[in-house]
């Protein structure tokens, strides 16, 4: 079996966007541009958080572990080691002993104690209309391990999803880490507001519709819902549409949405 301190299935090389034969100064260098790129506090591209973490794994590795990685990555795509010449292969092994470091070729490692891989922390962000669609679908969908983990009304309770062995791999033979998921639910807005399961909040309604009887097609957060206007109707007053505010599951019963019409 090949080494488990890497997944030999890919190309780290090509990951980076640099040669095999590239010296250590230019992976560095490609690490660096696209971790500026990618990183998820500055990027906008909808998977940066994905391939910042490829591209981190993939520096890593190439530091740590490049030789091993490189005669394995051959071997299991039926490619010997030729690829460099043999002054190449011989300049990279005196720069690497001029620095007094083995631990790419020390076949010591096995006995190294196993580590386990560090978890993936990752927190989405939901609005409120988007939180309940994924309470009535009962998933959420995680693009970066084309997963769907169960939605449910704990996360609007802070919890932390765990999907056991999703993480970073681990090192010497260890486990892999977790992948922690929570939710980051905007539940205010200028117009509406989430007490317990109820959903409280305003309405902007032209005031030629606001005629006692009068039924109003008006869109919530929980979606489209009919309305009719209150014979003693006031902008002050909620008009109370049950079910329509957080939907119920199990263990907590749907609330109800409280709404005030107001004049347009």
């Amino acid at each position: 079996m090949f080494n488990t301190r890497y997944d030999i299935s890919k190309d780290y090389f090509a990951l980076l966007g640099v040669h095999h034969q590239a010296c250590e100064k230019t992976i560095k260098q490609a690490y660096r541009k696209m971790a500026r790129r990618y990183h998820p506090d500055v990027s906008r591209i909808h998977n940066a958080t994905e391939k910042f973490q490829e591209i981190a794994e993939a520096y890593e590795v190439l530091t740590r572990f490049r030789d091993a990685y490189w005669r394995d990555f051959c071997r299991v795509k039926g490619r010997g080691q030729s690829h460099r010449s043999d002054t190449e292969g011989a300049g990279y092994a005196n720069r690497r002993s001029a620095r007094g470091t083995h631990q790419y070729t020390n076949p010591g490692w096995k006995r190294q104690k196993p580590i386990r891989g560090k978890d993936r922390v990752i927190t989405y962000p939901l609005t409120l209309r988007y939180a309940i669609r994924l309470l009535k679908l009962g998933y959420f969908y995680i693009p970066g391990l084309k997963v769907k983990m169960k939605f449910t009304r704990e996360a609007f309770l802070n919890k932390t999803f765990r999907l056991k062995g999703k993480g970073y791999h681990g090192l010497f033979g260890g486990e892999p880490g977790d992948y922690l998921v929570k939710f980051n639910l905007k539940l205010e807005s200028i117009n509406w507001r989430l007490e317990g399961s109820d959903i409280y909040g305003t309405i902007e309604v032209p005031s030629t519709l606001l005629v006692p009887g009068a039924e109003l097609s008006l869109q919530s957060p929980a979606g489209c819902m009919n309305v009719l206007v209150p014979d003693d109707y006031s902008p002050d007053e909620y008009i109370v549409v049950h079910n329509m505010g957080l939907p119920g599951d199990g263990v907590y019963k749907p609330g109800h949405l409280y709404a005030r019409l107001i004049a347009a």
